[in-house]
Formats: C-alpha cells, structure tokens, sequence
C-alpha cells in the first residue's frame, strides 16, 4: 500500500481493493458514511470493501497517517431526477424485532432486502413481497449495532441505514 491522498470515484455497489506493500499497515475510515477497518496485516495482504452508499468515505494507515490516506467518493448509479430511483421509510427506528418497510410507490410488487453491517459483511439476504406498499423485515438475529438496509426492485436500488437495538 503505497498512498499520498488518494482520491478515487466509484459508482454505489462497485468493490476497492487495496494491496499492502512492505511492511505491516492497516486501513481504517476517518470520517464520512461508510465505515470500516482492515485490521493489521503484513506484504501482500489484501483487503476489499464494497461500497453501497453514496457520498464521501476518507480513510488512513494508522503506521503512516501523513503518506498513506485518501478518499473514496460514491456516487449514485442515476441522478435524482431519472426513472427508476424509489424512497421509502423505515419504521420504527431503532428497532430490536422487527423493521417495517413502507415502499408506496411500489404498490405489490416483490423486492430484494439485503442488511449489511459497517464494516460491509452481509448479514440479511432475502426476497420480500410488497403489499399495499408495505412488507417486513424481521432482524431480532442481528446484534445491537448500526446497519445498511438495501432495498432492490428491479434494476434499481435504494439504501438506508437503521439502528438494532
């Protein structure tokens, strides 16, 4: 791993891998919206993280705060203005059972739900049908913590995040 202020710009749900060079180094977020931390590890080490959602993410080497640092900049895969983007609300947050998810312009339909953890792990996979706009999704498996809920119709996608109690 070799950086000074590496900046780069990266679609939602594209991958960064960074290889560490010589010595021992570790990756970590400083700031932003997403988060997380590689752990140390020596030459040859990789590590990766999927980025899902937009905005800026900055990130240091601990062993080298002033040479190895940079940036990753997210951005939508369609502006706010083109077809296919879809809100919708969580309730109630935070949560400790359950979570509704309230999709009204979907109407009945059947979505994709992912929950990914900030560190970027998948903890929830699984196909929902939508109701009147309405469906559920139940994380009393998950750990007290704050997590990435990803709602997939189509080919379009949005993300939110939500606190576990």
């Amino acid at each position: 791993m070799s950086s000074t202020n590496q900046q780069i710009t990266i679609a939602v749900d594209d991958t960064v891998t960074w290889t560490w060079g010589s010595g021992t180094h570790n990756l970590r977020t400083t700031g932003g919206v997403e988060m997380f931390d590689s752990g140390y590890y020596g030459q040859g080490y990789q590590f990766s993280h999927t980025f899902t959602i937009p905005g800026v993410t900055t990130y240091i080497c601990d062993p080298h705060p002033n040479s190895m640092y940079g940036t990753v900049t997210v951005t939508a895969t369609a502006s706010v203005g083109e077809q296919g983007l879809f809100n919708f609300n969580i309730s109630p947050v935070p949560a400790s059972e359950t979570i509704n998810i309230s999709l009204d312009s979907l109407g009945n339909d059947q979505i994709a739900i992912e929950v990914y953890d900030l560190l970027g792990r998948q903890n929830i996979s699984t196909i929902s049908n939508v109701t009147n706009g309405k469906t559920s999704l139940n994380i009393s498996g998950l750990t007290r913590g704050i997590y990435v809920l990803k709602v997939i119709s189509g080919t379009t996608t949005s993300v939110k995040r939500f606190i576990k109690e």
